[in-house]
């Protein structure tokens, strides 16, 4: 009993990760691995933008989802993440409050 119970975690856990994963067209996807820059993947807890700068005045490259996973490269800054967010074919890389995403 406690085998099968140990199986069923393992095939749930592993359903979770190719979730997250699967379901956008990033390098972090296509390869399994995230880039040797990147420290982790998340997605926002809701839609923001990405900044030129890290401030809020700084411009804005692009604006994101809940849909998007955003991989994050410094977390150095206190307010700002520098971060890279993919939409269709261009990657772009600028700085995401800290305040949108998880812990």
């Amino acid at each position: 009993m406690l085998a099968i119970f140990a199986s069923l975690a393992a095939c749930n856990s592993e359903q979770r990760s190719t979730e997250v994963d699967g379901s956008e067209a990033t390098v972090a996807s296509e390869t399994g691995e995230l880039p040797a820059d990147v420290l982790y993947a998340t997605r926002p807890l809701m839609g923001g933008e990405v900044y030129k700068t890290a401030n809020f005045q700084g411009g804005s490259l692009v604006h994101f989802d809940t849909t998007q996973l955003i991989q994050v490269l410094d977390t150095t800054d206190v307010m700002f993440v520098k971060a890279r967010v993919h939409l269709d074919t261009t990657a772009y890389t600028g700085f995401v409050s800290k305040a949108i995403l998880p812990e």
